[in-house]
């Protein structure tokens, strides 16, 4: 006998999946997308705005640059080029969201480099003087974040990230860069048939071997990888799938520790282990999130006084003299909330989305007490 708690579970496992097959769809596999294709490169030449929409909580501060990986045709030869002592990162996702492998600056210096991308089962020897990347799963979600001052210097990264290449290293006999859509998605997230569809499909793609009993639990609720459930099951995610959905709103928030008027995420952030409703909240909130070693994502949603931000009302983000503390940057986004959950930059006559450290700001003696940052 299943319950509600059994289908809370069967979703939180889940949905993380889903919602990297309707990432990917809509940046790589969208008819009307011009830059659509898997094994690919795709750069966005602006910075994000009120207008993007693709994924949830966007910077305003990097330039992205991604691809979608399919590593079941072998290795994938990745060059970067030399980016010139700024922040870059290369942020390798695995198909439930959670981070797999990180190369920037951070870890791994500055210059030209090459990347050897394959499956953690492919035996086959990394070349010489190329870094690997062991992935643990087929389908992979490649995000590359290159620190931009202004537009000016926005040029001089559009160079750069025309310098980064992609191939497959053993070609086969057909156009690999455009195979056959992994997964269906039609129809809306809230139909129970489609979910079950999509999500049954990438649990037959990218089978987690440590988990097999956990999904095969939930055979009777209609999820059982590369499965098709009975139309009453599908009626029952129907009918069940907004309350679920609203269980994950928070994303960050979910087991936030809470600062003054800040929430500091929990550690497991980008790295979720067997935490598995975090996972899901941030697959909602803050898909592509960074691990704690890489980006700390830092929210607040009222004032000192403990009232909700109003959009009619002013307010003053004090910054200590000394500037934040952080190593590569750092910004204060604005975001909106939509009714499904998921974040984005909100439009405003000032077409300003982010202050940080590229800002022009303004400097002025603080004496107040220091546990009001926010006023």
């Amino acid at each position: 006998m299943t319950t509600a708690t059994d289908l809370q579970a069967a979703y939180d496992y889940t949905f993380p999946l889903y919602e990297m097959a309707r990432t990917r769809y809509l940046s790589a596999e969208l008819p009307a997308n011009p830059n659509r294709g898997i094994n690919r490169l795709s750069h966005r030449r602006e910075l994000a705005d009120h207008t993007s929409r693709v994924v949830t909580t966007p910077n305003n501060d990097t330039l992205y640059s991604s691809a979608w990986l399919d590593l079941s045709q072998g290795p994938l030869e990745i060059k970067l080029p030399d980016f010139g002592g700024r922040y870059w990162s290369f942020h390798f996702m695995d198909a439930y969201t959670s981070t797999a492998d990180i190369v920037g600056s951070r870890n791994a210096g500055q210059g030209a480099m090459t990347l050897w991308a394959q499956h953690a089962d492919d035996t086959r020897p990394v070349p010489a003087g190329v870094r690997a990347v062991r992935l643990p799963t087929r389908d992979v979600w490649m995000l590359a974040r290159i620190l931009v001052d202004d537009a000016q210097d926005a040029k001089a990264v559009h160079a750069m990230q025309d310098a980064i290449s992609l191939r497959v290293v053993e070609s086969p006999s057909r156009d690999w860069t455009n195979p056959p859509a992994p997964v269906a998605l039609r129809g809306s997230p809230s139909d129970g048939a489609n979910y079950l569809a999509v999500v049954n499909g990438m649990l037959a793609r990218n089978p987690v071997p440590g988990a097999a009993k956990l999904v095969a639990s939930w055979q009777a609720l209609g999820v059982q990888p590369g499965g098709a459930p009975p139309a009453e099951l599908a009626q029952a995610w129907t009918a069940a799938l907004p309350e679920l959905n609203r269980s994950l709103r928070g994303g960050f928030n979910q087991s936030a520790r809470t600062v003054q008027v800040w929430r500091f995420p929990p550690p497991e952030v980008g790295v979720f282990g067997d935490n598995y409703k975090l996972r899901a909240a941030v697959a909602l909130g803050g898909l592509g999130a960074l691990p704690p070693a890489e980006a700390m994502y830092l929210s607040a949603t009222g004032d000192a006084d403990g009232n909700r931000f109003d959009g009619t009302q002013g307010y003053r983000v004090r910054v200590p003299a000394a500037g934040v503390p952080a190593k590569s940057f750092w910004s204060l986004s604005m975001y909106q909330v939509e009714p499904d959950g998921r974040l984005f930059f909100a439009d405003n006559p000032a077409n300003r989305y982010t202050v940080g450290v590229n800002s022009a700001l303004k400097l002025e003696v603080w004496n107040a007490r220091p546990s009001s940052p926010v006023s």
